[in-house]
């Protein structure tokens, strides 16, 4: 429990600037928010760099929820138009039943021990309103071991972004079966970051990953989940 507020709050504090790399996942999640609701109450956790709050707020009513102090202290200085509220790595969330019409969890799920997973899985029925939905992205069929580290200094075997779960649709199916799946896909993300030749070749590999999934299995790719209660 500690390990995993400690893993976060460095990564969305002093290792912040790689979070960048989400924000065309976020685009996607955005354009496809936009299409189902035009205003309501929004619940993101795990929301990084606050980048698709941020663009949401101009329209909706928008709640942000994460496991690390430090960033939420961030976030409420940089929109503080979004409310916040610290929550534990058990999924429980502090909001009423009924609340939200929209609940958003991007590469966040994947983070949790099957405990806090069916759990959270429980609290985002209890607060989705009748007809809300679900927006959530989290890996295709990740081998959890391809990215294990070693630490010499401590001696553990960890995964060097907090992964606990893998995915495919048989377990889609199952960890959901409450609500209507209205959509699942594979999708790949570009490569982001502030340099323009790297963002260019980034261009060129999605192009090229897309095309060739055509015909083979690519790895590193995502799932879009889209859930309603």
């Amino acid at each position: 429990m500690d390990n995993d507020k400690k893993l976060w709050d460095y990564h969305q504090t002093i290792n912040a600037e790689n979070l960048i790399m989400g924000n065309p996942r976020q685009d996607i999640l955005f354009k496809k928010i936009k299409k189902i609701f035009k205003k309501g109450k929004i619940l993101e956790i795990g929301f990084g760099n606050g980048y698709l709050l941020k663009k949401l707020s101009n329209q909706f009513d928008c709640y942000g929820a994460d496991i690390s102090y430090e960033n939420i202290e961030q976030m409420k200085k940089v929109i503080p138009e979004v409310k916040f509220n610290l929550i534990d790595v058990d999924g429980k969330l502090p909001y009423k039943k009924d609340f939200f019409d929209v609940f958003i969890a991007s590469e966040v799920l994947e983070h949790m021990t099957n405990d806090e997973l069916d759990l959270n899985i429980k609290e985002i029925y209890r607060v989705l309103k009748k007809g809300g939905y679900a927006i959530i992205t989290f890996p295709v069929n990740e081998k959890l071991k391809d990215n294990e580290c070693f630490c010499s200094n401590c001696g553990e075997i960890f995964h060097k972004w907090g992964h606990k779960q893998t995915w495919n649709i048989k377990k889609i199916k199952s960890k959901f079966k409450d609500f209507e799946i209205t959509e699942v896909k594979e999708f790949f993300t570009p490569f982001k970051s502030n340099n323009y030749f790297e963002n260019l070749i980034g261009l060129i590999m999605f192009l090229m990953r897309n095309f060739l999934n055509i015909f083979l299995s690519i790895p590193n790719k995502n799932y879009l989940l889209i859930i309603k209660k």
